[in-house]
């Protein structure tokens, strides 16, 4: 593996404001090769994705006493410290230096969570009731992202169809699906010598979504030639977005249980945060999508999918698969390195 080369945009940018079979091809074509893709053509203002920043930046400006209050819990739900999360153990003796907030147990109907264990700044009416709507947007995208998958993948519509993804993704189903706001701080503050701020890792359940600010970029995915790729942040080339102030296009990846439903043909690519010394703050918000907690990781009724297998499943009973969360978990408990 070589450095990152941050020269050039490595991601293909799609926009998904219609649900067609062009579009669906070609987010099966990034998601297929890169694993990663740009998404346009959402439904998210900057002055939404702004504020969500500014929240998110008050939170962790308040003590670290505070937020340990808030700790982590067995749901997934909570605040993680610096070096308490290491997502990289074969590489790094000890956990990465961020801090993190997850909240979740989501019902996308209302758009509510476990208020209980959001920060009273989060609580407030006003920023509550923002929240809500920013999960009921993230929702609805993610969502249409599986129905193009869906077309693309060509499921049999008498078994599903383009909603097959989405029926086992329901708006009121139980799942760990989680919101996360991350903190990066400088090197220059913390430990100045590892810059590598997230270990590589993969991502655990079926997409996820990442925002990103101008001038704090850091990600980079390790592409198929064995090079570590920045992405940078990047603006719509859609000149009309701008003009009705819609945010820039948004960082969608393929996760580890999307790839296995697949059987490989949706790449989880590796990934990590990676600082330079001296630089500044870096603030982030991921929202992980995963399907609900029991639905089992069957084949896809998709030609596409059935022609990738590399095993005989002819003798394996339904009860053989496992579940979504009992696959999160099994990742949940490598990733920890304490208090959780």
């Amino acid at each position: 593996m070589t450095a990152a080369d941050s020269k050039e945009n490595p991601l293909k940018v799609v926009d998904v404001a219609s649900v067609d079979k062009e579009t669906a091809d070609k987010v099966l074509e990034g998601f297929s090769t890169q694993g990663f893709l740009f998404v346009d053509g959402h439904d998210f203002t900057q002055q939404e994705v702004d504020h969500f920043f500014e929240l998110s930046e008050t939170f962790f400006k308040k003590p670290l006493e505070e937020k340990k209050k808030l700790a982590i819990d067995k749901n997934d739900c909570g605040y993680t410290t610096f070096h308490q999360e290491n997502l990289d153990p074969a590489l790094q003796s000890k956990g990465d230096p961020k801090e993190a907030f997850n909240f979740g147990l989501f019902n996308f109907v209302t758009g509510d969570c476990n208020k209980d264990q959001l920060p009273d700044l989060f609580k407030d009416e006003e920023n509550y009731e923002f929240i809500r709507k920013m999960t009921k947007k993230l929702y609805a995208l993610s969502v249409k992202i599986l129905e193009l998958l869906a077309i693309g993948l060509k499921i049999d519509e008498d078994k599903g169809g383009k909603n097959w993804f989405s029926d086992r993704h329901r708006p009121n189903g139980e799942s760990i699906t989680s919101m996360r706001m991350l903190h990066y701080p400088p090197t220059s503050e913390l430990d100045a010598e590892q810059q590598i701020r997230a270990g590589a890792h993969t991502d655990y359940g079926s997409i996820t979504l990442l925002f990103q600010q101008k001038g704090q970029e850091g990600l980079e995915l390790l592409s198929m030639d064995d090079q570590w790729r920045a992405v940078p942040f990047i603006q719509s080339n859609n000149e009309s977005y701008a003009k009705e102030g819609k945010a820039a296009p948004i960082i969608v990846n393929i996760a580890d249980q999307l790839s296995y439903w697949t059987n490989g043909i949706l790449k989880s690519t590796l990934h990590r945060v990676r600082l330079p010394t001296n630089g500044s703050d870096r603030y982030s918000i991921v929202f992980f999508f995963d399907a609900e907690n029991d639905v089992r990781l069957l084949p896809i009724p998709s030609p596409l999918v059935e022609a990738a297998r590399t095993e005989d499943i002819s003798t394996k009973k339904e009860t053989d698969f496992m579940t979504s969360k009992e696959y999160s978990n099994m990742r949940f408990a490598a990733t920890y390195v304490n208090g959780h």
